[in-house]
C-alpha cells in the first residue's frame, strides 16, 4: 500500500458541467456502496415518516412498536453515515490505492457500522413483536412475543460480542492482512440468528390469527402483510455468501463492496416491511380487537372527529309529555360486521334522555324536541248550541 493512484481517465467534461463526485471504475467501486446506501436511507426514511403521518392522521398514540420503528431508523442513520465515511477513506477501492493510514480508518468505520447494523436490524423485528402484544388481546400471544422480545435480546447480546471480539482484542477492527480462520464462522452465527428469528416471528403472526373468528381471506390478509418480511432472508443470505468473498479476497476491499449493498438493502426492506402492517387497509382488517367493540376515545371538546370510534351501550330512555312519563319500547336491533360477529345496539324511539346523564362525563347524544300548543276557540254546532 503505497498510497499511489492508478491510471484512470479523468471523465471528459461539456462546458458548464462540473466533476461527479464520484467515478465507478474497475478498480473504484466506492460510487456503488454511496449510491446503494443513499437509495437504502431514502426509501427507509420515507417509510417512517409514512408511519408517523399515519398516526398522528388518525390520532392513535405512539406506543411500543412505533418507538422501536423510530429508534431503529436513528440507528440506520449512524450506520449509513459510517459507511459513507469509509468510503471517504477508501473503501471499494482497490488496496494499493489506498494509504495505510485510510486503510486503518475505513476498517474502524466499517467495524462500528457493522455494530449499529445490528441494533437497526434486531430493532425492526423488536417493533413486529410490540405490534403483536398491542393488537393481541389474548395471553398466549402476549406471551409468545415476549419470549421473542427476551431471546431476541440474547442473540443480539452474542451477535455485537462476536463482531466486537475479533482476532486482536487492543484492534479488533483490523482484518486486512490479518489471519483470523474464525471471522467466517462469526458470520455464519449471526446471519443464522438473524434468519431464525425472521422465520419465528412469521409463525407468530400465524399462532396470531389461528383462533379469529374472521373469514379466510381476512386472516390471508394478515399471514401475508408480516409474511411480507420474509424476503428480508434473500440479502441476508447473499451478504454471507459475498463476506465468504470478502474474507478469502486479497483484496477485501474492492471484493467487499457487494456484502455490503446486500446489507443496506437488508436493512431498508426490514425497515420498510416493519410499516406495512401499520397501513391503513391493514389496520381496518385487523384492529377490531377481535370482534369484540373498541375503545371509546373521547377528543378534549367532547366532538366527533375524523380517527374516533365509539363505543355503543344500552340505554335506558324516556320521553315526558306534559306531567307524565311514557316509557316508549326500545328493540335490539342487530348489526351486521364485515367479519360476521355480531352484537346488539338498542334503538329507542322518541325523545330521548339517558337516566344517567346527570353529572356523567359519557359522551351522550342528546335530540332536543320543542313541542308549541295551539288552543283555538271550538267552531259552534249546526243546531246552534
Amino acid at each position: 500500500m503505497d498510497g499511489s493512484s492508478s491510471n484512470v481517465p479523468e471523465p471528459t467534461l461539456s462546458p458548464g458541467q462540473s466533476a461527479p463526485l464520484t467515478v465507478i471504475t474497475s478498480t473504484d467501486q466506492g460510487g456503488v456502496v454511496v449510491i446503494a446506501t443513499a437509495l437504502a436511507l431514502v426509501f427507509a426514511l420515507l417509510s417512517v415518516i409514512l408511519r408517523v403521518f399515519i398516526r398522528r392522521e388518525f390520532r392513535h398514540q405512539f406506543s411500543g412498536d412505533d418507538i422501536a420503528a423510530l429508534f431503529s431508523m436513528g440507528f440506520m442513520v449512524v450506520h449509513t453515515s459510517l459507511v459513507f465515511a469509509a468510503v471517504s477513506h477508501g473503501f471499494g477501492k482497490i488496496q494499493e490505492d489506498i494509504s495505510n493510514s485510510d486503510s486503518v480508518i475505513w476498517q474502524k468505520d466499517s467495524y462500528i457500522s457493522d455494530i449499529f447494523h445490528i441494533f437497526t436490524l434486531w430493532s425492526t423485528k423488536l417493533s413486529v413483536a410490540f405490534l403483536f402484544i398491542r393488537l393481541s388481546p389474548y395471553q398466549g400471544h402476549k406471551l409468545a412475543s415476549y419470549v421473542f422480545i427476551g431471546v431476541s435480546a440474547m442473540l443480539v447480546t452474542i451477535s455485537v460480542f462476536l463482531i466486537s471480539l475479533q482476532c486482536n482484542i487492543s484492534q479488533p477492527w483490523l482484518f486486512v492482512g490479518v489471519h483470523c480462520p474464525g471471522l467466517f464462522p462469526r458470520w455464519q452465527t449471526m446471519i443464522s440468528f438473524d434468519i431464525f428469528s425472521e422465520v419465528i416471528l412469521f409463525l407468530i403472526s400465524v399462532y396470531l390469527v389461528q383462533g379469529l373468528q374472521l373469514a379466510w381471506g381476512k386472516k390471508m390478509v394478515v399471514v401475508f402483510a408480516f409474511g411480507l418480511r420474509l424476503p428480508v432472508i434473500v440479502p441476508a443470505a447473499l451478504r454471507l455468501h459475498y463476506e465468504s468473498i470478502e474474507l478469502a479476497s486479497v483484496d477485501p476491499s474492492l471484493d467487499g463492496v457487494m456484502a455490503t449493498v446486500c446489507a443496506e438493502t437488508q436493512l431498508c426492506y426490514a425497515v420498510i416491511a416493519t410499516t406495512i402492517p401499520c397501513l391503513r387497509p391493514f389496520m381496518s382488517a385487523l384492529s377490531t380487537n377481535y370482534g369484540g367493540p373498541t375503545q371509546a376515545k373521547i377528543s378534549p371538546d367532547n366532538t366527533i372527529k375524523k380517527g374516533y370510534t365509539i363505543s355503543m351501550t344500552p340505554l335506558s330512555t324516556s320521553s315526558r309529555i306534559g306531567n307524565r312519563n311514557v316509557h316508549e319500547g326500545s328493540q335490539p336491533t342487530p348489526a351486521t360486521r364485515w367479519d360476521g360477529a355480531g352484537y346488539n345496539v338498542n334503538v329507542a324511539r322518541g325523545d330521548q334522555e339517558s337516566v344517567m346523564s346527570n353529572d356523567s362525563r359519557r359522551m351522550i347524544i342528546s335530540k332536543n324536541t320543542e313541542w308549541a300548543v295551539d288552543y283555538g276557540t271550538p267552531s259552534p254546532d249546526k243546531d246552534g248550541s
